[in-house]
C-alpha cells in the first residue's frame, strides 16, 4: 500500500534513527528526503511543504519533553505531521438503528465506484444489516450487468433500469421499492463524472435534493494523482461529500494525489480498497497507516511514551519535589497524571533499590479515593493546598465541614501526603548515590 512513498519515507527515517541524537544538518535532510518522496507520490507541493516544513521547525526546537529522546520526538512529529492531512480520528460509517440509511457514491468514470458499491454492500451486510443496491449509472454501458453479477455473489439485490435515461426516476424508483421491502441500507450508485462534465455534476445535485442520502461517499482512483484534488473540490461544491474511499491502493505509485483530494473536498478518507476481492475493503486508521508508511511497528506505543513524558512534571516541579518540598496541589496534580497509566510504577522501576520497597497503597490510590481528595482540597485555603502552613486539628475540622466530608478522611489525605512526601525524600536520597531520576537530566541538581 503507497509502498514506493513508504519506502522512501522510511528511508530518510532510518538514516535518522540508526545514528545519535540528530543535528541541524541530519534535520534537513530528512526534510529534503521526505519532500522529495512526497513529491513522487504526486502531493501537491504546497501540502508537502507544509508537512516538511513544520517536521524540520518542530525537530529544531529544543524544548523538548524531559527524559524524552531526540530521535523519537523527531517520530513523533512526523507522524504527527503526516497525520495531519489523513487525519487523526478514525470515522466508522454511521448505520442508523431504527431507520434506513441512505447512502450514495460519486466519482469520476474508472475510480473504481461499481466494484467499491459491491464492497460496500458485503461490509455492512457482515454487520447484520439489510443492505441492498440502487445503480443509476446507465452512462457507462455494461455497468447494471456488472454490478448484479458482483451482488449476487453476496446475495444483495440490485435495482437499476438500463432502458431508462432519467437517472432521478430510477433512483426514486429503486429507493421507493427496497424501502417497502423493509431493506435498512441502501446504496445509490451513480454514474461517473468528470469535473468538466456540467451536465452530469448538475445530475448529481438533482439526485442528491431528490433522494437527500444520509451520507455521500466519493469514491476516488489511488492511482489518480494530483488530479484527483481539482475533482474532489468541483464536487465538494456541487454537493456536500461527507467521506472518501480511495480505491486501488495496492499497486499505487500516486497514492499522494488521493490524499490531496481529501483535503481538497475537507472530508475524512473512512475506507481504503486495496485488491479485487469483494472483501478487500478495510475502515482507514490514520495512526496504522502512518505507522506503515513509516515503517514503524508500534507507532501506538511510541506515541504513548511520548504523551506520558509530556505529562511528566517541570524540571523546576521536580527540583522542588525533590528537596522534600511536596504540597498537596502537586500532590494530587502526581497522582492524577500517574495513578490511572502506570507511569508510577514505570518511574520508580528505573531507580535502583527504590521500586521493590515502595508502599503499594501509595501507588494504588483509587479513582473513588481521588474523587474524595479532591472534594476535601476545595475546601483547602492557597496556603494550605501549597503547604506553606501546617494542618492542626482546627484546620482539619474546618476543612472537613467545609467539604462536607468526615474528619478521617481529611486525616487519610494527610497520611498519603506524608507518604508521597517520604517518597520524594528517598528518591532525593536515591539521587545522591548518582542515580538517574527520569526527567531529571544529570548534573542538574546539586549533591
Amino acid at each position: 500500500m503507497l509502498g514506493k512513498l513508504g519506502s522512501a519515507l522510511n528511508t530518510a527515517i532510518s538514516k535518522i534513527l540508526r545514528g545519535g541524537p540528530p543535528d541541524k544538518e541530519q534535520i534537513r535532510e530528512l526534510k529534503n528526503a521526505m519532500l522529495k518522496a512526497l513529491l513522487e507520490a504526486d502531493v501537491q507541493f504546497d501540502l508537502a511543504a507544509e508537512v516538511v516544513n513544520e517536521v524540520e521547525r518542530k525537530s529544531m526546537d529544543k524544548g523538548l519533553p524531559d527524559g524524552l529522546s531526540r530521535k523519537k520526538s523527531v517520530l513523533s512529529i512526523i507522524h504527527d505531521e503526516l497525520s495531519k492531512f489523513l487525519g487523526t480520528k478514525v470515522y466508522p460509517l454511521t448505520l442508523h438503528p431504527d431507520r434506513p440509511t441512505l447512502i450514495m457514491l460519486v466519482g469520476i468514470q474508472g475510480s473504481g465506484k461499481t466494484t467499491t458499491a459491491a464492497k460496500l454492500a458485503k461490509y455492512i451486510q457482515k454487520r447484520g444489516k439489510k443492505v441492498a443496491v440502487v445503480t443509476v449509472d446507465n452512462f457507462r454501458p455494461g455497468a447494471y450487468e456488472q454490478l448484479q453479477q458482483l451482488c449476487s455473489s453476496i446475495k444483495v439485490p440490485v435495482y437499476g433500469d438500463p432502458e431508462n435515461k432519467n437517472a432521478i426516476k430510477i433512483a426514486a424508483d429503486g429507493v421507493k421499492k427496497f424501502l417497502d421491502e423493509k431493506y435498512n441500507t441502501i446504496i445509490i450508485d451513480t454514474a461517473g463524472r468528470h469535473k468538466e462534465e456540467k451536465a452530469l455534476l448538475k445530475e448529481m445535485k438533482e439526485l442528491t435534493d431528490k433522494i437527500k442520502p444520509d451520507e455521500i461517499i466519493l469514491v476516488v482512483d489511488g492511482n489518480l494523482g494530483q488530479a484527483a484534488h481539482d475533482q474532489a473540490s468541483a464536487f465538494a461544491k456541487v454537493t456536500k461529500v461527507g467521506s472518501v474511499i480511495v480505491t486501488k491502493m495496492d499497486g499505487s505509485a500516486k497514492g499522494g494525489g488521493s490524499l490531496s483530494a481529501a483535503v481538497a473536498a475537507n472530508v475524512p478518507i473512512k475506507f481504503l480498497a486495496d485488491g479485487e476481492d469483494i472483501d478487500s475493503l478495510e475502515e482507514f486508521n490514520p495512526t496504522s497507516f502512518v505507522g506503515r508508511l513509516i515503517g514503524v511497528g508500534d507507532l501506538e506505543g511510541l506515541l504513548k511514551e511520548v504523551r506520558e513524558m509530556e505529562a511528566l512534571p517541570s524540571k523546576e516541579e521536580a527540583m522542588s519535589m525533590l528537596s522534600g518540598k511536596i504540597s498537596y496541589r502537586q500532590m494530587m496534580e502526581l497522582l492524577d497524571t500517574f495513578s490511572s497509566s502506570g507511569s508510577m510504577k514505570r518511574m520508580l522501576s528505573m531507580i535502583p533499590g527504590l521500586g521493590m520497597t515502595i508502599d503499594e497503597d501509595m501507588l494504588d490510590v483509587s479513582k473513588d479515593n481521588m474523587k474524595r481528595f479532591k472534594v476535601i482540597m476545595t475546601s483547602m485555603t492557597d496556603e494550605e493546598l501549597d503547604g506553606k502552613t501546617k494542618l492542626g486539628s482546627s484546620r482539619v475540622q474546618r476543612i472537613a465541614k467545609g467539604s462536607g466530608r468526615p474528619v478521617s478522611e481529611v486525616r487519610e489525605l494527610m497520611a498519603q501526603h506524608k507518604m508521597m512526601t517520604n517518597l520524594v525524600k528517598r528518591m532525593r536520597k536515591g539521587r545522591r548515590g548518582g542515580m538517574q531520576i527520569p526527567g531529571i537530566p544529570p548534573g542538574l541538581l546539586g549533591q
